[in-house]
C-alpha cells in the first residue's frame, strides 16, 4: 500500500528533541511492507527531501526567509501562535502552502490512502483534497485537537470527521470527545506507543542522576513547560514532600513558554537547591533519564491526549504518578500501574507521590504491572499492525456519506 502521511510535528534532523511518534508509526508501516511518504512543514536546518528509516520525507516551505518560519515545531502551532507575532504572520502563508502541497500530492493519484495526524490543520487539508486522488482518508486525533471549546475549531473538526473513513484516537477520553463532535464517525482506539526494548533500569546512570540532583529519592518531570502541564503544581507539592523526605530532589526536563513562570515559582518557595530545570534533552537520552529516576510525575491540568512519558517511565521500571485527566487513566490504572491524583491539587499530588515513594511493595508491584501493560498494549509493533488492519479495511469501505455506509460508529471501550 502507498500511504501519504500528513503531519505538523516530526523530528527535523537526527537527535532532534521534537516528538517522534509520527516517524515511529510510519517506520512500523514501512516494516510491514508499505511505502510511506510523510508531508511535513519545513524548518531551518532540515532537508527539503530525504529518506529516514525507509520513510520518504517531503517538507514544504511556507515563509521566506526560512529563518522566519516560526509557526511549527518548538512546542507546536497553538503555543507558538500565543507567544510569537512572527508565528501569527506565518499562519495564512502556512495554510496556503500546506493546502497547495497536499493538493499537488493528492492529485498525482499515487497514494492508496491518506493518513492525517491532528484534525486541524492536516486533517482539514486531507478532507479538502483527498478526493483529488480518490484516496480514502484516515485521521488521528491526538487530544489537543478535540479538547477544545472553540466554536470554529469544533465546526472544522466536525467537517473533517464527516469526511474520513475512520478516526483513530489515542485514548478513551479522546474517543468520547470525537463521538460528541460527530456521532456518526467511525472511531478506532490506536494509542501512541514506545519501543519497550529501548528502556530499562539497566540504562540507569550515576552521572545523569547527579545531574538531576542526586535526590534520595529522585523525582522527574519530562514534558513541555506549559500551563497545562501543571509544573507549578508539582513545584508547590515539593514543599510538602520535602517535609517528609528532606533529601528528595526534582528534575524538570523540557522547554516551553512557562519557563520563567516556573523559575519564579521555584525561587518564591526557596527551592533552587532542590528543584533543577534541565531544559532540553535529546530523545536518545530520555531512556537514561527515565531509568535513573525513582518517580516520574505528570501533573497535567486539563488536556492530555495520552501521556507517552508515562509509558517511557513504566517501560524503564520507574514508578509513576499522574493526574486523573485526559488519557492518563488509560495508562495509570490507579493502584495497579501507578497512582492518580486530583488535578490542580498540590497537596493531593504530594500525598500520592509520598505514598508511592514510601511504599516499596507498591512501587515494585505497579512498575512490574506497568511494564507488562506497555509490552502488551502500547508497543509500536502492535500499534503498527492495528493501523495496517484499519487502513486495509478503509481501502474497501464505501466513501463517507454514501448510501452503503454504516450508520453506527465504533466507539472505544
Amino acid at each position: 500500500m502507498k500511504i501519504l502521511s500528513i503531519a505538523t510535528t516530526h523530528p527535523r534532523f537526527a537527535g532532534d528533541s521534537e516528538p517522534s511518534y509520527v516517524l515511529a508509526v510510519n517506520r512500523e508501516l514501512v516494516g510491514l511492507g508499505h511505502q510511506v511518504t510523510a508531508l511535513l512543514p519545513h524548518a531551518r536546518g532540515a532537508a527539503v527531501s530525504e529518506i529516514v528509516d525507509g520513510v520518504r520525507i517531503e517538507r514544504f516551505r511556507y515563509f521566506l526567509p526560512t529563518s522566519l518560519q516560526r509557526l511549527c515545531y518548538n512546542g507546536g502551532i497553538l503555543p507558538n501562535l500565543r507567544r510569537s507575532w512572527w508565528a501569527r504572520i506565518n499562519l495564512p502563508f502556512f495554510v496556503l502552502a500546506q493546502a497547495l502541497a497536499v493538493a499537488r500530492m493528492a492529485a498525482r493519484k499515487q497514494y492508496d490512502l491518506i493518513h492525517c495526524h491532528w484534525l486541524i490543520t492536516s486533517g482539514l487539508m486531507g478532507a479538502l483534497f483527498a478526493g483529488l486522488g480518490d484516496a480514502p482518508l484516515v485521521v488521528t486525533a491526538h487530544g489537543s485537537d478535540v479538547f477544545t471549546e472553540n466554536a470554529l475549531f469544533k465546526a472544522l473538526d466536525r467537517f473533517v470527521l464527516g469526511r474520513c473513513c475512520t478516526c483513530t484516537v489515542n485514548s478513551r477520553r479522546s474517543g468520547e470527545l470525537v463521538s460528541r463532535i460527530n456521532p456518526a464517525t467511525r472511531i478506532e482506539p490506536v494509542p501512541m506507543g514506545v519501543y519497550p526494548s529501548k528502556y530499562g533500569k539497566h540504562l540507569a546512570s550515576a552521572a545523569v542522576r547527579e545531574k538531576m540532583g542526586d535526590g534520595k529519592p529522585q523525582l522527574l518531570f519530562v514534558g513541555r513547560y506549559s500551563t497545562n502541564k501543571g509544573v507549578s503544581d508539582l513545584v508547590a507539592a515539593m514543599k510538602t514532600i520535602l517535609k517528609e523526605m528532606g533529601e528528595a530532589r526534582l528534575a524538570l526536563v523540557g522547554y516551553g513558554p512557562e519557563e520563567e513562570t516556573i523559575r519564579r515559582a521555584i525561587a518564591s518557595r526557596g527551592l533552587q537547591a532542590e528543584v533543577k530545570l534541565l531544559g532540553r534533552v535529546s530523545r536518545a537520552e530520555i531512556p537514561t533519564y527515565m531509568a535513573s529516576a525513582d518517580l516520574l510525575v505528570l501533573p497535567s491540568i486539563r488536556i492530555e491526549g495520552l501521556g507517552v512519558v508515562l509509558l517511557e517511565a513504566l517501560a524503564s521500571g520507574t514508578a509513576v504518578v499522574g493526574t486523573d485527566v485526559g488519557g492518563i487513566p488509560d495508562i495509570v490504572r490507579d493502584g495497579e500501574t501507578g497512582l492518580l491524583c486530583r488535578s490542580q491539587d498540590p497537596e493531593d499530588l504530594a500525598e500520592k507521590c509520598l505514598r508511592m515513594l514510601l511504599d516499596e511493595e507498591l512501587r515494585r508491584r505497579t512498575t512490574e504491572e506497568g511494564r507488562r501493560l506497555v509490552e502488551t498494549e502500547f508497543s509500536w509493533s502492535r500499534i503498527g499492525q492495528k493501523l495496517e488492519e484499519i487502513f486495509s479495511s478503509c481501502r474497501g469501505a464505501p466513501r463517507p456519506g454514501s448510501a452503503a455506509e454504516a450508520d453506527h460508529p465504533t466507539v472505544p471501550g
